[in-house]
């Protein structure tokens, strides 16, 4: 059953209500009281759109009501039939009665058994239809998780990839890709750091290849590099160490090389300058000396000084090209390379300077042959520098990648994007296959049930039990009783015979006389379309005992002995619904049906008596439900509420508040005088003939005279001030005639 009505939101009147706390649930029997334009209609509009779970006319309507089974919503479909009476009801059913009426198709006795059968598969059929619903529901749920997975799982790929010349990152994106991943790899944070870096990086220019210094090998014109340079020195230097000069060796200089490094100087010098006395002590030479000095001092000797000279001269040379590097700076590489940079050029720093102090062991080698060239030795020099040029090899190759990111940068940021997609999407790859593994159950139970089949006690599919239901009712269905039905409840309703429903093979034709009924009066027209709705509770597509009910004013437009027999009637056919509810304007009405509810036995279930109160405000109407005054339940009249209403009334200055006022204002007036002053004279002259103050008469008179009868004339401003005044002239007057009376009502209206 429904048991509260909790949210209605863009629904005419009900544009944004919300169910007070202190309101009751709704029961099995439930009344609702409202005046005309109040909102009834709509709440029962609400009722009639759950078995769809919306409304056409109201595309962006909103609810939630709270059932036994469960909450509803927009969108969901209630698992009980709903059947309305309403303006809408008439309208798409009777119309106008241009043309027959839709056959009623009623059980016929003689099909108990197959009506059982009918039964039975109904029942499988909603329980089938229910648990699909239920599936469908669960579907929706489990791919709503999914889709959140998604969505957060796309953030945070948005921002790990922010900065790339793509589209922003959302949620369709992510489940393309993951539906296309094929054996996804996990980074590390290191690599993960890599690829994001990339995906932000600018393109840089290309640092181009490693600048390497060159020097031509002395006797050719071959240019080698500073590496092989030093390797050929150290070779260079160990030949000439291992060579000697043959001379008569002058003992005093062999056994002193500076001493030798100075006479082989000044005997260059003298030699030169063709000198025959010494410079230093200006004394002559001997010829003798000279001959010794120029034996010591051969021209094979000579040779190997001059190779000495010129191998160290060429030493210099290499020693200025290893210093003669360039390097590009390390911010001119991308940033993911400059780690591997920095560590390639400590390297190549250290073995340079390495080399560099072995190229100097090797000058100060040949330095140290230039004094002893008379000898032949094997000197110690070293000549490794495959640490140098492995160092220069490291950082060529962080120059190339860096070139070749360059060359391909595009590529390079959207292999960069596509590795970071996986790696996030392989993080949710085990939540994502879970769901899917449980809407894969899902969807294996759904085609079970649709199709039929093993494992269910009905195998036939749901089509085909929903056909066998159909072919069965079509089997022993009675389209004729319906008619007949018609016929009688129409003849008892209106007393009369001449009306009568035929049927036709198109539906239901209102005969008057034998002929086709024309002209139909208001109160006609409110009778058929009732009657036709409650017979139709018998139709066999509902099941009463399992449905809802909804009526809604009932007897607009019958006179006052039909209103009896059209409660008789609404009694008798709905006391067997699950749930009913009847919404009316009219108090006499209301009388019949709470009494009626009053005096159930408390076996068939609780009461619910509510009412629709609608507000005017500048702008628009609001209408909420609240608990049924508990005057219009305790008491036979309005009168008394009618009394509450005047008693409680407080202008609030504007004319929306006013405006309802003087017509309640007659009705009490009018029923008052009639027990006060009871004649068959008209209203003013039992006012006239009541004691109290003239003047206040008069102005009682005109305010509940004028004011409460269309006039032609637009609203008077004032209204809003003779409204309180003459409300309080009213109950003065009731006071001072009748203080017993009046003080019964006040404390009826204080309770």
């Amino acid at each position: 059953m429904l048991t509260q009505i909790k949210k209605i939101k863009s629904l005419g009147v009900f544009d944004n209500y919300a169910a007070p706390p202190e309101l009751k649930a709704f029961e099995r029997f439930n009344v609702v009281y409202g005046e005309n334009g109040s909102g009834k209609t709509t709440l029962s509009r609400l009722l009639a759109c759950l078995q769809s779970g919306e409304h056409e006319d109201y595309p962006h309507l909103e609810f939630n009501v709270d059932t036994q089974a469960g909450p509803l919503s927009h969108g969901q479909k209630y698992v009980r039939n709903v059947r309305v009476f309403n303006s809408d009801f008439v309208e798409a059913n009777i119309g106008r009665f241009d043309g027959p009426l839709r056959h009623i198709l009623i059980l016929g006795e003689e099909n108990k058994a197959v009506a059982e059968e009918i039964r039975a598969e109904i029942a499988t059929r909603d329980d089938r239809t229910k648990r699909l619903q239920d599936i469908a529901a669960a579907v929706t749920k489990m791919e709503n998780e999914r889709g959140k997975i998604f969505s957060t799982i796309a953030k945070t790929i948005g921002e790990a990839t922010s900065g790339s010349t793509l589209r922003t990152y959302r949620r369709p994106d992510a489940e393309t890709v993951f539906a296309k991943l094929t054996n996804p790899t996990s980074l590390s944070d290191a690599e993960l750091e890599i690829h994001r870096a990339t995906v932000r990086q600018e393109q840089m220019p290309e640092v181009g290849k490693l600048n390497v210094p060159g020097i031509v090998e002395p006797g050719t014109e071959k240019t080698i590099g500073p590496v092989g340079a030093a390797h050929a020195l150290a070779q260079t230097c160990k030949g000439l160490t291992m060579r000697s000069a043959q001379s008569a060796v002058i003992s005093r200089l062999a056994g002193h090389p500076p001493i030798a490094a100075w006479v082989e100087e000044g005997f260059g010098f003298h030699k030169a300058h063709s000198s025959e006395t010494c410079e230093f002590c200006a004394q002559p030479l001997p010829a003798a000396r000279l001959q010794a000095l120029a034996d010591h001092f051969s021209v094979e000797d000579q040779q190997l000084k001059a190779e000495i000279d010129q191998e160290r001269a060429w030493l210099a040379n290499v020693l200025e090209a290893l210093g003669g590097f360039t390097l590009p700076d390390r911010l001119a590489l991308y940033s993911e390379l400059r780690a591997d940079y920095d560590a390639a050029v400590s390297a190549f720093a250290a073995e340079l300077e390495a080399v560099r102090q072995r190229v100097l062991a090797i000058d100060g080698v040949l330095a140290d042959k230039l004094t002893r060239r008379t000898e032949a030795y094997n000197a110690e020099v070293g000549s490794d520098a495959e640490a140098l040029k492995a160092a220069l090899t490291s950082i060529a190759d962080v120059m190339q990648r860096h070139d070749a990111k360059t060359k391909s940068f595009e590529a390079e940021k959207i292999a960069a994007r596509h590795a970071i997609e996986a790696h996030y999407l392989l993080t949710i790859k085990d939540q994502i296959d879970e769901v899917a593994a449980k809407i894969a159950d899902k969807k294996t139970e759904e085609g079970l049930l649709t199709n039929g089949g093993d494992g269910l006690p009905d195998k036939r599919s749901l089509a085909d039990i929903a056909q066998s239901i159909t072919d069965k009712q079509a089997q022993i269905s009675n389209e004729h009783k319906g008619g007949e039905e018609l016929t009688a409840h129409l003849r008892q309703f209106l007393g009369r015979t001449d009306l009568v429903f035929e049927n036709s093979k198109d539906g239901y034709v209102v005969l008057r006389r034998g002929k086709p009924a024309k002209r139909l009066s208001e109160g006609e027209k409110t009778a058929i379309a009732f009657l036709y709705f409650l017979v139709q509770l018998k139709d066999q597509d509902f099941d009463l005992a399992e449905g809802v009910v909804v009526i809604d004013d009932p007897i607009s437009s019958l006179d006052s002995g039909a209103i009896y027999q059209a409660f008789s009637f609404l009694k008798n056919v709905t006391q067997d619904a699950k749930q009913l509810f009847i919404l009316t304007h009219n108090h006499e009405f209301l009388r019949l049906v709470i009494n009626w509810f009053q005096n159930l036995p408390s076996a068939l279930g609780k009461r619910s008596y509510s009412m629709v109160l609608c507000s005017e405000t500048a702008g628009s109407r609001s209408a909420r439900i609240t608990a049924l005054d508990k005057l219009l339940i305790e008491h036979a009249t309005e009168y008394h509420y009618l009394f509450k209403v005047l008693y409680t009334f407080q202008s609030d200055g504007t004319i929306l508040s006013c405006y309802h006022v003087p017509n309640v204002a007659r009705k009490v007036l009018e029923t008052f005088l009639d027990f006060h002053v009871p004649s068959n004279k008209t209203l003013y002259r039992k006012l006239d003939e009541t004691d109290f103050d003239p003047h206040k008469k008069t102005a009682i008179y005109k305010f509940t005279n004028d004011l409460s009868h269309f006039t032609g004339k637009g609203f008077d401003p004032a209204l809003v001030a003779e409204t309180q005044k003459n409300t309080t002239y009213l109950l003065e007057m009731i006071q001072h005639v009748a203080p017993l009376h009046f003080a019964g009502l006040e404390a009826l209206a204080k309770a």
